[in-house]
């Protein structure tokens, strides 16, 4: 079954679940640099209480941010997105100052020497992407810096996050830990490898009722799955998943598994991979007290990420007076009817924190984009 890492509702947090977490505070070793990378470095493309962010620093920032989370250039070329990208990243810059001089053990300078050495090897590997590196002035110290201030602040705010808000977490999501077994046919729609389209969606969806049909009939789900399922990790067992925890699976996916009636084979369920013909066969609640201690911190990772959220959300808007970014060119052909894309990003901010040039915030439709891997 194709499984699902879980996605970050912001662009920034999305960096949580690429990076591994990271102890950034303690005594040893004092932090490299005290001022971001590229500072004072060209235009100055935002202004907020007590600093500025230039045009040169946020390139660096944003090319960082490009080795991790390989789709934020797609998402920067749109203008709604590039703003919010900014204004999490000034959020990012007030809540490090206060952390930035703290020390690091050897253990987390460990811990960023290996990061750093990952990276080094994906950008000497990939001659577009160092050109990329190259092009922005991205340097070793820059890399380091970004990664502690991300990883700095996560930790900070996990340091927050009580045993009341991993229970409040956990009560908001007690689904995901539910334990269920579950055989399902997938017809595919996109090659799993490659995402280039497999077959049309109707077409699809007319094998899975085929199929679905055949199995009301009594058909065999071995038999079945091996004939017709694109998933090649069930299709040899019966299209069987047994006794797995909800929360890896694609939305869509895990939530016909919590929802459809057990021992009833469901309508076909439509996901970013095709069509699946589902049978829940067990589905078991986990209490809070048999969470594993994995369970309990990923709990916490998530209330932290609430939390951080909420101040960008809430408290960042009153600290941002001014954004005003180049302006994105016009589309070929010069239409622009409906896009906004040729219309730039200037927007000076009231002290109440509302915008005077409105945007829309996309990180639903852009950040919630599953990272997908088989199993």
């Amino acid at each position: 079954m194709l499984r699902t890492k879980q996605a970050r509702r912001m662009i920034l947090l999305a960096l949580a679940a690429v990076l591994v977490v990271v102890l950034a505070a303690g005594c040893g070793k004092k932090k490299e640099e005290s001022s971001a990378p590229g500072a004072g470095g060209g235009k100055t493309v935002a202004t907020y209480k007590d600093g500025t962010v230039t045009e040169g620093e946020f390139k660096k920032y944003s090319t960082f941010f490009g080795i991790v989370q390989p789709q934020t250039e797609m998402y920067l070329s749109i203008p709604q997105l590039q703003e919010q990208f900014l204004r999490e990243y000034i959020g990012y810059k007030v809540l490090y100052k206060p952390l930035a001089d703290k020390k690091l053990s050897d253990e987390e300078q460990k811990n960023i020497d290996s990061f750093y050495t990952q990276v080094k090897s994906q950008i000497d590997a990939d001659a577009t992407l160092k050109k990329k590196v190259d092009d922005a002035g991205l340097k070793e110290a820059d890399i380091r810096y970004f990664y502690g201030m991300i990883t700095s602040i996560m930790k900070d705010e996990e340091s927050k996050v009580t045993d009341a808000d991993v229970k409040k977490q956990f009560d908001t999501t007690k689904d995901d830990y539910n334990m269920i077994s579950v055989r399902h046919i997938l017809i595919s729609t996109v090659d799993p490898t490659t995402g280039a389209e497999k077959r049309k969606d109707e077409d699809a969806l007319k094998i899975a009722k085929e199929v679905k049909a055949k199995l009301d009939a009594g058909g065999d789900w071995k038999e079945l799955a091996k004939q017709y399922s694109e998933d090649e990790g069930s299709k040899d067992n019966g299209g069987l998943y047994e006794n797995q925890q909800a929360k890896g699976w694609v939305q869509e996916f895990k939530d016909a598994a919590n929802k459809q009636e057990i021992g009833k084979v469901g309508d076909p369920v439509q996901s970013q991979f095709g069509y699946h013909v589902m049978k829940v066969e067990k589905r078991t609640p986990t209490p809070f007290e048999k969470l594993t201690e994995a369970d309990k911190s990923g709990l916490k990772q998530e209330a932290a990420s609430a939390k951080l959220q909420a101040f960008m959300t809430t408290d960042l808007p009153k600290l941002i007076t001014k954004i005003d970014l180049p302006q994105a060119a016009a589309p070929a052909g010069g239409s622009n009817a409906g896009t906004g894309t040729n219309s730039g990003t200037n927007t000076d901010t009231n002290k109440n924190g509302a915008t005077n040039a409105g945007t829309d915030k996309k990180d639903d439709a852009a950040t919630n984009d599953n990272k997908t891997e088989s199993k």
